[in-house]
């Protein structure tokens, strides 16, 4: 048998370290006996038991751990209450304020930090005073915790506080270290925040006796909870419109609500006022309005509008407008009814145009729908015999500000529909931005009283109110014409039957002084003179329309339409200018 006879390896790697590792065979595996010589005495041949190869070798003495500073004071702090004092310059009512702060002293690196207590409106910046770190004495060194105790005094960074108390922690742990607690102190109090919070006691004292004593006051949270969602709802009119006057019986307020009419030209409006106590004499209002009904508690501090003031059929003011009551809801007549025992009047004719008979009145309704069909058709005609022919005249704003001399327009009438347009003319440095003054729309002139009809009729402007020097109000703007444009001569000239004569003299006229005076007949900056009339026909054009081409028209739009124009009531809505206007036609 073949015997190995390597060299055993005794080198080795063992937990990332480098060890020697003896074997206990030899060269060819012979047993290795050198390691029984380390039992050995002194004598070779005596060896002795050993017991630890039975029962191992005895452990050490354990000995004791050592806890850093910094984590067995983790987290731990000595806090002193103290106070300094202020000092006032320049009052004569206090020398020095008494400043209440507490003084924390960090174990666990040995610093320190002042803080002061939040005390309400006390006026200046309260909080850290000092920030945490190390404060020097005065002799250098920095304060330890052996040098805190209560009844002395600590100057820190100037101020000198002196510590009148501390918690229980501080207490018990200055004990254990063997440091005996001085006898703790009555801070002094502040005159300056006693004199502040007596004055608060006082007043709020007031209060709750004025609560108690004064008859009819009542806290308005009870009133939420009772008439929270009751509102008193009245119809009302003012100016020709229609509104919602809405009383909020939580807390005796009033809002107004305009009623939105589908394509009734008014910009829409949800609150014409909003959610307010509303006073009786609006032109006495007292200059704590309204702060004055926005006290919790007080409620008899004006003379307001209540519930008993609102009746319909009679009219308040509200703010100097003249609101009409004509009707109101269910809710509001039980209220009355049954709250205040007051029985509130059927509903009665609010006077804007009938609206109440054609609302209940299906019949009425459809024949208003057809009036509004035939005035339609005589848009329709009058569209065709004049589109798109206007009168341009200059017009200048009678100055009622200072702010408004100066403005010039220009005044678009047409001929189509009798409606006017007027555009301001951009003008640098002025203050107001050029551009449209007033939206195509028919401008009433005044109002007519009808004996067959219960309403006014609105008359219109016309062409024939537009001449030279002539001042028109257009919703209570007051213009004059100062400038016409070269159709407008051409066009009356070629119907002197439809003007008065002093306005085809005064158009004349007009133009002749224009021309003896060499300047242009019209500005080109404002009108655009020649873009315009390139859209118009020359006046030589012009003619009056055929009567049985007219006639033949009018016959052809009611047959389409359907039914018999001479079973139709007649147009409210009637504009002269309507079938008199020349038509332009090629010969």
């Amino acid at each position: 048998m073949n015997q190995d006879h390597k060299l055993k390896q005794k080198l080795n790697y063992s937990n990332a370290g480098r060890i020697v590792s003896d074997s206990s065979v030899g060269t060819g595996r012979r047993p290795v006996d050198s390691k029984s010589s380390a039992y050995a005495q002194e004598s070779p041949n005596e060896v002795i038991y050993d017991p630890s190869l039975t029962y191992g070798r005895s452990k050490g003495y354990a000995y004791r751990q050592v806890i850093p500073h910094y984590v067995l004071y983790a987290q731990k702090c000595l806090n002193f209450k103290a106070f300094f004092r202020q000092s006032v310059p320049n009052s004569p009512a206090e020398y020095h304020r008494i400043r209440h702060v507490n003084i924390i002293y960090f174990l666990e690196d040995d610093t320190m930090s002042v803080m002061e207590p939040a005390v309400d409106n006390a006026g200046f910046k309260q909080g850290r005073l000092v920030r945490r770190g190390k404060i020097p004495k005065i002799n250098g060194e920095f304060y330890h915790w052996k040098d805190l105790n209560i009844g002395i005094d600590l100057a820190i960074y100037g101020i000198v506080y002196h510590t009148v108390d501390c918690d229980t922690f501080t207490e018990e742990f200055m004990r254990s270290q063997g440091i005996d607690l001085g006898e703790k102190e009555t801070p002094p109090p502040d005159s300056y925040t006693q004199e502040r919070v007596a004055k608060e006691n006082a007043s709020r004292a007031a209060l709750s006796a004025t609560r108690r004593t004064r008859p009819g006051v009542e806290d308005p949270r009870r009133r939420f909870l009772e008439f929270d969602g009751m509102v008193l709802t009245f119809d009302a009119t003012w100016n020709d419109d229609r509104y919602q006057v809405l009383y909020f019986l939580t807390d005796d307020t009033i809002a107004v609500r305009e009623i939105q009419v589908t394509n009734y030209g008014k910009d829409p409006s949800r609150l014409l006022l909003k959610r307010m106590k509303v006073p009786k004499n609006w032109s006495d209002v007292p200059n704590s309005f309204p702060s004055i009904y926005m006290e919790r508690y007080d409620n008899n501090n004006g003379d307001f509008y209540s519930p008993s003031d609102l009746k319909v059929g009679e009219t308040i003011f509200i703010f100097g407008r003249k609101f009409y009551f004509y009707d109101c809801d269910n809710f509001t007549r039980k209220y009355y009814s049954e709250m205040l025992n007051i029985q509130q009047p059927a509903r009665v004719s609010a006077g804007i145009d009938n609206d109440d008979y054609y609302y209940n009145n299906s019949e009425a309704r459809k024949r208003l729908q057809r009036q509004i069909k035939e005035n339609n058709k005589e848009d329709v005609i009058r569209k065709i015999f004049n589109h798109p022919k206007k009168l341009r005249y200059l017009v200048s704003m009678i100055a009622v500000h200072p702010e408004d001399k100066d403005r010039e327009f220009v005044l678009e009438y047409s001929l189509s529909d009798g409606k006017i347009k007027i555009t301001e003319i951009d003008k640098r440095n002025s203050g107001h931005r050029g551009g449209c003054f007033l939206a195509a729309m028919l401008v009433p002139k005044s109002k007519i009283y009808r004996a067959d009809t219960d309403n006014d009729q609105v008359v219109y402007y016309t062409p024939e109110d537009f001449f030279i020097g002539a001042e028109i109000n257009i919703f209570n703007h007051r213009f004059v014409i100062t400038g016409a444009d070269l159709f407008v001569l051409k066009y009356v000239e070629a119907n002197r039957d439809k003007f008065p004569t002093y306005v085809v003299d005064n158009i004349k006229n007009y133009f002749d002084n224009q021309a003896t005076s060499g300047d242009e007949l019209i500005r080109e900056s404002a009108l655009d003179k020649m873009e315009d009339l390139h859209l118009q026909e020359p006046i030589h054009s012009t003619k009056l329309a055929d009567p049985p081409q007219a006639q033949r028209i009018i016959e052809n739009l009611q047959s389409n339409s359907g039914g018999d124009s001479e079973n139709r009531p007649g147009s409210t809505r009637q504009i002269s200018w309507a079938d008199q206007v020349p038509v332009l036609c090629n010969n």
